[in-house]
């Protein structure tokens, strides 16, 4: 080949290319290393906490947090006060599933303080225009629906405990389904013609019982949570005992629950928020252990006679 040809071939083959010549095939990106359960994990700054779970449990911890960054706006609307040990009781049912089965719930904990930002409320109110509290926030619950995601890709279920903490002058478990006391007081005739479990975190597990399950069985009948948890030791409403929470205060479930277990969009996801006490069962290593105990038992009986799962047994 003549040397000019050549070399009006070599400026030719760029422009051919362009103009009609396949691009070589890109490379795949590589995947995201998958996170061993029970590692932990923080994102770009040490204030919302994640760590892997392999079991259908996802724990959230959203009040319990301390630090108290001075470059953080301090918010003035809403509740700003902690759910003081609620981030320890957390790490204790989390420990105590390990213990039981060498397998690992999810955790989703703010380190944050309260006064610093609320996960448990929508954007505006949590963070009150702070930016760096809105990008904790969206980290956090980013990582709640990483965690949701994981449990019902591997169980095809996931359910969701949001564990907080209350001062009100009823020592026992508040346990919120997203109905409130008004519904709960409701007989049990007038709840369950209502479509209100449809409304509630167990709206798709009652799916899959019914009609051999009606909702108040469900939600306060025998082999209910809150009479598994009673019978146990841990007094608590809505319950076969404490059917309902009269007119004492009661929690029925913040943005939280709402969200991921009550929220149509977030079908295989259940779950409930807990509203402890402190005093007998917050307030030491001790009491906080017995919750533990006593709450990961009455899971694992739920969702075995709930959902048909088994959890493993620790060798």
């Amino acid at each position: 080949m003549r040397p000019a040809l050549r070399y009006f071939l070599l400026l030719l083959g760029p422009v051919a290319f362009l103009h009609g010549a396949p691009f070589p095939p890109a490379a795949a990106p590589a995947p995201a290393p998958e996170i061993a359960a029970g590692h932990s994990t923080f994102g770009p700054h040490p204030h919302i906490e994640s760590i892997a779970g392999d079991l259908p449990i996802v724990l959230t911890a959203p009040h319990g947090g301390s630090l108290r960054p001075a470059a953080l706006a301090t918010r003035t609307e809403g509740v700003t006060t902690a759910d003081l040990n609620s981030l320890d009781l957390a790490r204790a049912v989390a420990d105590e599933f390990f213990a039981r089965t060498g397998h690992h719930v999810a955790l989703v904990a703010s380190h944050l303080h309260r006064s610093k930002l609320d996960p448990n409320r929508e954007l505006k109110e949590a963070a009150q225009g702070d930016a760096t509290a809105e990008r904790a926030w969206h980290e956090f619950h980013a990582s709640v629906r990483a965690a949701l995601a994981a449990a019902v890709t591997r169980h095809d279920f996931a359910f969701l405990v949001d564990l907080h903490g209350h001062s009100h002058p009823v020592a026992r478990l508040e346990l919120g389904y997203a109905l409130d006391a008004k519904q709960l007081n409701r007989p049990d005739a007038a709840l369950d013609a209502s479509e209100l479990i449809t409304l509630s975190t167990l709206g798709d597990l009652h799916a899959r019982l019914a009609p051999a399950v009606s909702p108040a069985a469900l939600l306060r009948g025998p082999r209910s949570l809150g009479d598994l948890l009673t019978t146990r030791g841990l007094r608590a409403t809505p319950s076969p005992q404490e059917p309902q929470p009269g007119p004492e205060p009661f929690f029925s479930g913040g943005y939280i629950v709402r969200t991921y277990a009550a929220a149509a969009d977030t079908p295989k996801v259940d779950g409930l928020q807990i509203e402890t006490h402190r005093v007998g069962l917050r307030d030491t290593a001790e009491n906080r252990a017995r919750f533990a105990q006593i709450t990961a038992e009455s899971l694992t009986i739920f969702l075995h006679e709930r959902y048909g799962y088994d959890f493993p047994v620790k060798k």
